[in-house]
């Protein structure tokens, strides 16, 4: 779908648009089926060293993953998007439903930006988790971007509740420009630099999108739930722009002018991003200092 000029203006107007219904089963089953396969590949190995009491395979995608790390804490890391590498998930960034929304705001030359990831958001309780902090997608690109418009396209793959800790929004604090960031011990907006607007939650059930502009404040709720919360984040923005992670590859997922130029190929973008971390491990990713 492409975004109507009313949805395009309140979206403008606001910093984000909340849509319903633009992917359906068969565009999230195949993602969920390679991470519901990633985490049965460890759950059996740790399973063979001993190390976890069982392999909860009757558990659903929801509740899996947690109840492995509950023993095994490291079960959960290291599987960002560059890390996994997915050819499913690599299908996805490309989706035409996610490209057709970004195209409405971005253009027809279009870049999946290497800020991009998965989120699998644990119980606060359970893990000892905290929320994300108030934050803007900006604050952690390179000054480089300063100057131009990045759409982060926020999709849940399961449904974002109140409870789970769905994304909450400063609606048109996208206007208040570049607000200082700091650790604490995460990357923060502290808040006397937050503009004076009430935070509006933003629940969505899966198969729907959260927009919002790169200077649009945001943060998670946290997950209050027994299950995992799990989303994606992918930022896409003209293919003329520079990135904000020089060190990272781009990819070229839509091109009016450049066809031949898209990325088509997953090995090759698992090759781009394998060279890409090793060459790029102690690049300088943010602008503020611990």
């Amino acid at each position: 779908m492409h975004l109507t000029e009313t949805q395009i203006s309140s979206f403008h107007e606001d910093g984000y648009l909340r849509l319903e219904d633009v992917l359906d089963a068969s565009d999230l089953q195949p993602v969920i089926d390679e991470y519901s396969e990633l985490i049965d590949e460890r759950a059996q190995k740790l399973y063979a060293e001993g190390k976890v009491s069982s392999l909860h395979e009757d558990e659903p995608f929801t509740r899996r993953l947690l109840l492995l790390a509950k023993e095994v804490p490291e079960v959960a890391t290291n599987i960002d998007i560059m890390q996994a590498r997915g050819e499913a998930t690599f299908d996805f960034l490309k989706n035409p439903k996610i490209l057709d929304v970004a195209e409405s705001l971005c253009g027809s030359e279009i870049v999946c930006n290497p800020i991009q990831h998965i989120r699998a958001v644990m119980p606060h309780r359970a893990t000892g988790g905290h929320p994300t902090h108030f934050h803007q997608d900006i604050g952690v690109c390179w000054p480089e971007t300063d100057p131009y418009f990045m759409l982060t396209v926020w999709v849940p793959i399961v449904d974002a509740t109140l409870e789970n800790g769905c994304l909450s929004v400063l609606p048109g604090s996208h206007k208040y420009g570049l607000r200082q960031h700091a650790y604490s011990p995460a990357l923060d907006i502290p808040p006397e630099e937050r503009p004076p607007i009430q935070s509006k939650p933003l629940p969505v059930p899966a198969g729907g999108l959260i927009l919002f502009h790169n200077y649009t404040l945001h943060h998670a709720l946290p997950n209050e739930s027994d299950e995992v919360r799990w989303s994606f984040d992918l930022r896409y923005h003209d293919a003329y722009m520079p990135s904000g992670r020089p060190f990272y590859p781009t990819f070229l997922m839509r091109s009016k002018f450049r066809p031949d130029a898209l990325q088509t190929d997953y090995e090759t973008w698992c090759e781009r991003w394998e060279f890409a971390l090793m060459a790029g491990k102690d690049a300088v990713r943010y602008r503020w200092q611990r």
